[in-house]
This record gives C-alpha cells, sequence and structure tokens, in this order.
C-alpha cells in the first residue's frame, strides 16, 4: 500500500493518486465484465435441436439437428442473410456462403439418418 510519509508525497498528490488507481482498477474489471457479455446472435430454425454452441467469440459456430427438409433451411437461413454468394454439393453436404456487413457466414446442411445436422459458422471478414 501507498505510504505517504515514506515516499514523502503531498497529502493531494497521494490522494490523487489512490483515487486514480482505484478508478483505473474499476474501469478495468468493467471492461473484463463487458467482453465476457458479447454473445454472437446465430439464427436456428424452429424445432433445432442444438448440440453444440460457441457464441462468445470468433469464429461462433451452432451446431443442430432438425426435421426440416433441405429447401426449409436454405429458404429460412436466405431470408435470414440474403441470397448466397457462393454454394456447393459436395460428398452429400451442401454448403452455402453468406457475406454481412463485416462477417462471412458458412450454413452447412448434411442429412443423418432422419434428420439433417446444420452447421452454422460466422467468421469475421478478413478483407474488413
Amino acid at each position: 500500500m501507498l505510504n505517504q510519509d515514506k515516499a514523502n508525497i503531498p497529502n493531494y498528490l497521494a490522494h490523487s493518486l489512490k483515487a486514480t488507481i482505484i478508478a483505473l482498477t474499476l474501469l478495468n474489471s468493467s471492461l473484463t465484465i463487458a467482453q465476457d457479455k458479447v454473445v454472437i446472435a446465430i439464427p436456428t430454425v424452429s424445432d433445432a435441436r442444438v448440440f453444440a454452441e460457441f457464441k462468445d467469440k470468433m469464429p461462433a459456430v451452432v451446431n443442430y439437428f432438425t426435421e426440416k427438409t433441405e429447401e426449409d433451411i436454405v429458404a429460412f437461413y436466405q431470408n435470414e442473410y440474403g441470397q448466397p454468394l457462393y454454394q456447393e454439393r459436395k460428398r452429400g453436404r451442401l454448403t452455402l456462403n453468406f457475406s454481412q456487413e463485416t462477417k462471412d457466414i458458412r450454413v452447412i446442411i448434411s442429412q443423418q439418418d432422419r434428420v439433417r445436422q446444420v452447421d452454422v459458422i460466422i467468421e469475421n471478414n478478413p478483407q474488413e
């Protein structure tokens, strides 16, 4: 702790320094709390059974199962993100690529038994 007698610091400077240290400590705590509460919004279809989600930092990911058809899922994400910039079907998986503001968004739809698995990945656009 600061001992003003040994340091030969005037009383008003000692109080000012203590107040500054306390203010900086509180500011740092507030910033840490604010950063911890960031959650990236990733929309899912109405019957989504989410089995994994990581939405507190980039890249953000949500994985879920749905009984919706592939067409319904594509229509849902087109409604959310607009027309895909690119789409590709490879090894039975349909990948849709969207871009919104400073984010690149990939939606991957694959058949799993009688349901579809949907993986949504949101990343910062490296060009921004």
